[in-house]
């Protein structure tokens, strides 16, 4: 028989192995279990590597922009009754006239034929020096009549809220222009007409209200060789009256508001 301190010794090694058996089993049950749930995780994720090749590639970098226009141009000829007031006259003040016609041969480009006449007097300043100036004048021309034509370029079409109640639609035009300018040389006791060949820059808007009418803003920027002779004369200085005293390069700017009716 064996002495009962070898029995003590041989039941806690029996018990030492089975523990650590009992281990390794629970250690290898947790990573197999932990291994599955990754895998179930990675099974969860979805695969869009060919979604990114389609719509992420450098290929498609440029791209257009679709636009639904609720107000068509394309093939569409339109007409404006316009008026408003000149803006930078050093010596004259009014009003100018007119209308103009166009016709797009899509969204973006488009020709257009202007005329447009002036009602202009004196402004404050040039009534003051001929009052309190002991009648001197300015020697100056007068803006008469404008007749071109232009071609239009249409960067810009856009939606906005009018204070959250409508819609409103529309474009901006940048229109080069081409045309010939008619101008009085103003003289003591009559005008003599001049005219001159007329460059200038339109920058317009449409305000879109119906199918067939819109809002037109125009703001008008033209260049032209002016001839200006003297007012009065001046005999000491031996410049007789109607007698060329310099020429220049004038500019005016105005401003017009019409109504547009546009058709097909």
């Amino acid at each position: 028989m064996m002495p009962w301190n070898m029995k003590v010794i041989l039941t806690a090694l029996l018990s030492l192995s089975v523990s650590v058996a009992w281990a390794e089993d629970a250690k290898k049950s947790s990573s197999k279990a932990s291994t599955e749930k990754s895998q179930d995780k990675k099974s969860d994720k979805v695969d869009i590597t060919d979604l990114e090749k389609k719509y992420w590639a450098p290929k498609d970098t440029d791209f257009s922009v679709v636009q639904n226009r609720t107000y068509a141009k394309d093939g569409a000829y339109f007409i404006t009754a316009q008026g408003g007031p000149l803006v930078n006259d050093q010596y004259s003040e009014g009003y100018l006239y007119g209308a103009t016609a166009n016709y797009f041969f899509n969204e973006r480009y488009g020709v257009q034929a202007t005329y447009l006449t002036a009602d202009l007097k004196d402004n404050v300043f040039t009534k003051n020096l001929t009052q309190f100036g002991s009648g001197v004048q300015p020697d100056f021309g007068r803006f008469k009549n404008y007749y071109g034509v232009g071609f239009n370029f249409v960067p810009f079409y856009a939606k906005m809220s009018f204070i959250g109640k409508k819609i409103l639609y529309f474009d901006m035009v940048i229109t080069p222009t081409l045309g010939m300018t008619s101008y009085d040389q103003i003289l003591e006791d009559r005008s003599i007409s001049k005219s001159s060949l007329t460059y200038g820059l339109d920058i317009s808007q449409y305000f879109f209200l119906t199918s067939n009418f819109a809002i037109r803003a125009d703001l008008k920027n033209q260049w032209f060789n002016e001839e200006v002779v003297s007012y009065r004369g001046n005999s000491g200085a031996g410049v007789s009256k109607g007698q060329k005293v310099r020429d220049q390069n004038t500019q005016f700017t105005t401003f017009l508001l019409g109504l547009t009716l546009y058709f097909k």
